[in-house]
């Protein structure tokens, strides 16, 4: 018959690093989709280069066209 198993103590100091942990990965995974969202919003611009505005319609196309729609949205 096994030992039981108990779940793993996990100090305060070990929980704060951990929710501390989570909230730079939400952060910064915030920062980087709003980078990547301006970088967009920026490619459908007349002051960007040509390969960038065809590359971000190229991108934005993959995904349904939410930057265009988001352009649509914010003109009307």
């Amino acid at each position: 018959m096994p030992a039981p198993q108990y779940p793993r103590y996990i100090s305060p100091e070990e929980r704060a690093e951990n929710r501390a942990r989570i909230r730079a990965f939400i952060v910064w995974g915030l920062a980087g989709i709003a980078a990547f969202l301006g970088l967009m919003l920026y490619a459908y611009t007349d002051q960007a280069p040509a390969w960038l505005r065809n590359l971000a319609f190229q991108i934005d196309g993959a995904f349904g066209y939410p930057v265009l729609a988001l352009i649509r949205a914010i003109a009307a």
